[in-house]
């Protein structure tokens, strides 16, 4: 469902997209965020592009980062103008580190939620039901190998994907990979080149469960993220968002599908089976007729019998790696029980089964810094008993 032009709302992020999005020049073409109430240079309002291209011809990807300044501003360097194969499908994934962001201009292919007063929140597509659905049918050809295994990690068991249960949140398969550069009030694509002739700038990402997965648990346990050539400089390989989620098609049950009770696909705060579906086209994830088949008990449940034996399993892992959110914790692995904690409360999965956490983390001045696990769990073949984890060590 493609959206109708937002009009003004307190708090909002506004987000104008230009013409023809899915061309070269519509990829090289700025991104405007419009003034009033969020600004690119604050991080917790900060919103990013990320495009993923395939090539029908060849069966390929690439991955593309179109750049978003604000209004009244210029790039710091210009975008690359990327080289597109001749029948490109190009799919347009939004993130957003505000509380929300909703898409004007030409978004006649855009999906920001059911109507632009009832969105997502923090994320938003264009192109990505027609993408998936060509790359699916290419995949489907039997020619070539579209989509590669997701392999196996450092103890011999299946990587996680986004749709993991021992990795995913309250709202899981949301926000983008994309990294900016950012001088004084402008910004720049993160490449190399960029980076040499700025010489001093900030750069900055998108809070993503998609980057969590590809770019800091993947490589602590020894798995290959599904990445792709960058169409803005050459010799680099990136991950995205519709890159995780096709990825993600490769796992094996229980897979872990955007549930009803997601914040992000209620409407009025209330369960939407046409939110639920719109959100899942998106993400390229399977619709559902009714919602009690995005049943939040089941997602509970399994939650429950997943996260935390899985956590404690590569907690020796990631306990050296640091946090991507240093204010929440202090490495790696308290962010990763801080956030079950977390999300077991916001998701309700405390009433809906009746039981506390599994996971409770330790705090010193509200960031997390120990982790506690209840609950013994079969690893591995072998019976781990409920365990404190420090911050600065593994017991």
């Amino acid at each position: 469902m493609a959206l109708t032009e937002a009009k003004s709302d307190p708090g909002a992020c506004f987000l104008h997209v230009p013409k023809y999005p899915f061309s070269a020049k519509g990829l090289a073409t700025p991104y405007i965020l419009k003034k009033g109430n969020c600004d690119q240079t604050n991080p917790d309002q900060q919103v990013f592009v990320e495009a993923t291209i395939f090539d029908p011809d060849t069966k390929t990807f690439a991955v593309y980062h179109p750049l978003v300044i604000n209004e009244g501003t210029k790039p710091a360097i210009d975008p690359i103008v990327p080289k597109l194969p001749k029948n490109a499908v190009v799919g347009l994934w939004f993130g957003a580190n505000s509380d929300s962001v909703t898409l004007t201009g030409d978004i006649q292919r855009c999906t920001n939620g059911l109507s632009s007063t009832d969105i997502f929140s923090q994320v938003a597509f264009c192109g990505a039901e027609h993408f998936f659905k060509v790359v699916h049918a290419a995949d489907k050809s039997g020619k070539d190998v579209v989509i590669p295994p997701i392999g196996t990690d450092i103890h011999g068991n299946p990587c996680p994907t986004t749709r993991h249960f021992g990795i995913i949140d309250q709202d899981q398969s949301d926000n983008v990979i994309t990294t900016y550069l950012q001088k004084g009030n402008r910004f720049a694509q993160a490449t190399k080149a960029n980076r040499q002739k700025l010489k001093k700038f900030v750069e900055f990402a998108n809070g993503s469960d998609n980057a969590l997965v590809a770019e800091l648990i993947d490589p602590a346990i020894k798995c290959k993220p599904f990445k792709a050539p960058s169409l803005m400089e050459p010799n680099v390989m990136l991950g995205s968002m519709a890159l995780n989620e096709l990825h993600a098609t490769r796992q094996r049950a229980p897979v872990a599908l955007i549930p009803s009770s997601d914040p992000m696909v209620l409407s009025n705060n209330k369960p939407s089976i046409r939110k639920l579906n719109a959100y899942r086209k998106g993400v390229d994830q399977p619709l559902v007729p009714h919602l009690y088949l995005a049943s939040p008990k089941d997602y509970c449940i399994n939650f429950d019998k997943i996260a935390p034996g899985y956590i404690q399993s590569i907690a020796k892992q990631i306990v050296g790696r640091p946090s991507p959110a240093t204010d929440v914790a202090d490495n790696l692995l308290t962010f990763m029980g801080q956030r079950y904690a977390a999300s077991w409360v916001n998701l309700a999965c405390d009433k809906i089964l009746k039981k506390t956490s599994a996971i409770t983390v330790t705090t010193k001045k509200g960031v997390a810094t120990e982790v506690h696990f209840h609950q013994s769990k079969k690893i591995g073949g072998k019976k781990h008993h409920g365990k404190k984890h420090h911050g600065k060590k593994y017991d």
